[in-house]
């Protein structure tokens, strides 16, 4: 089978950000199939390909998987303006290369952002082929619940947008159950929704991979540690790791420390208070690449997957999340819905609400006071990781369903 795969956000493990797009497409390559993957090459991205730099696309071979690295920028850094821009490039670079490709057996695209359907939706037209269309988040119900699209007329046509891709594809894969459900309460057939969650890499995360001298380096020997890895953007809410660091310190509880690993818009915030309030029990540390968190995950006690106080993040699959179960380790989560019933079903963690500063200090002092328990929370998490959301689990239902829709195509 010949996959044509669109995920601007397409990294490998040597890069510091998820690689869902990777170890699907590497497992699709695992079981004999080819896969060609149109991604976005940041500008920061360091990617060589035969010299020919100067190409709008640069065509690279990683790992079995046949890459087309289109030469556009995006940063979470940007203005409304930039990341709207960089979208639609990418949409019509894509697009672009979908028509002068060869004819695949199946198109898979994956949003986000909407706009990387286009490609797909395109390519499926002109190749005369199924198309599956993955929703990592719902657009645009997330951006325009939190003042991204604000405007009448650029919400319109994101949903009318939205609409069309829904149509044009052949299957809808999802990435939580709440998105499911929220999809199929607007009418979409059952049978076209597919659930693919984000994947627990249980051979790359595990809890024999602790790094031992990684608490000594950082001072936080002895301490329970809480571990905040991944985007510092708007909707991830860091400002709550400062608050409840600062009520930790109200309390007068030096047992607990918490770390925090990644990049966005809000990290010289997050910095700031830090160094404005003299919050020694909250360390930020720069992006690690992905090759490396297994260790720092399996060095901490607990993990937090934390966004900010909106009801529409409820929707979300954060990779952090799944991440820590592969580890064994607990998790704090502030979102109520699909997660929280995971972590308090399984006992694989607690909830704590968003926006709750004092209730997250308080949750973790709790942890820290009950050993036993914060072990036990782990050994679930694991064993939820393996029985749910292993990756070659779920990778092999992703496959089925793009070899069931080439199959029909044929």
């Amino acid at each position: 089978m010949r996959v044509l795969y669109f995920d601007p956000k397409f990294l490998t493990p040597r890069h510091s950000a998820p690689t869902r797009a990777y170890s699907l497409a590497r497992h699709l390559v695992e079981r004999g199939h080819s896969v060609t993957m149109v991604a976005r090459n940041p500008s920061w991205l360091d990617v060589s390909a035969n010299g020919r730099r100067r190409s709008p696309v640069l065509r690279e071979r990683v790992d079995g998987i046949d890459v087309l690295w289109t030469k556009i920028p995006y940063d979470q850094s940007f203005s409304k303006r930039k990341r709207l821009f960089s979208y639609g490039t990418y949409a019509a670079v894509a697009s672009v290369v979908a028509a002068g490709a060869a004819r695949p057996d199946v198109v898979y695209a994956s949003s986000t952002p909407l706009t990387a359907g286009v490609p797909g939706a395109v390519a499926s037209r002109l190749k005369g082929v199924p198309f599956a269309f993955e929703l990592q988040d719902l657009w645009p119900a997330v951006p325009a619940a939190l003042g991204f699209l604000n405007g009448r007329r650029e919400l319109a046509a994101a949903e009318w947008l939205e609409r069309r891709l829904y149509e044009s594809a052949d299957r809808l894969v999802v990435c939580s159950e709440t998105v499911l459900e929220d999809l199929a309460r607007r009418g979409i057939r059952r049978e076209k929704l597919v659930l693919v969650p984000n994947l627990s890499d249980v051979d790359l995360f595990h809890p024999d991979a602790s790094d031992e001298g990684w608490r000594a380096r950082l001072g936080l020997a002895g301490k329970l540690v809480a571990l905040y890895s991944g985007s510092m953007g708007v909707a991830n809410g860091v400002y709550q790791l400062a608050d409840a660091a600062a009520a930790l310190r109200r309390s007068g509880d030096d047992r607990v420390a918490i770390v925090a690993v990644g990049s966005g818009s809000e990290r010289a915030a997050l910095e700031r208070r830090v160094a404005s309030e003299g919050l020694d029990n909250l360390v930020v540390l720069q992006p690690v690449a992905r090759e490396e968190m297994p260790g720092l995950v399996a060095s901490c006690d607990v993990t937090l997957t934390v966004f900010a106080p909106n009801p529409i993040l409820a929707l979300n699959s954060p990779n952090k999340f799944f991440d820590s179960l592969a580890a064994g380790k607990p998790v704090v989560v502030n979102v109520d819905g699909w997660l929280r019933r995971l972590v308090e079903e399984n006992e694989a963690g607690v909830y704590v609400p968003a926006g709750d500063a004092e209730g997250l200090a308080s949750g973790l002092r709790s942890l820290a006071e009950r050993p036993e328990h914060l072990a036990e929370m782990g050994r679930n998490a694991r064993a939820l990781a393996t029985r749910e959301f292993a990756r070659d689990l779920l990778a092999d239902r992703l496959a089925a369903t793009l070899e069931d829709l080439a199959a029909r195509g044929r």
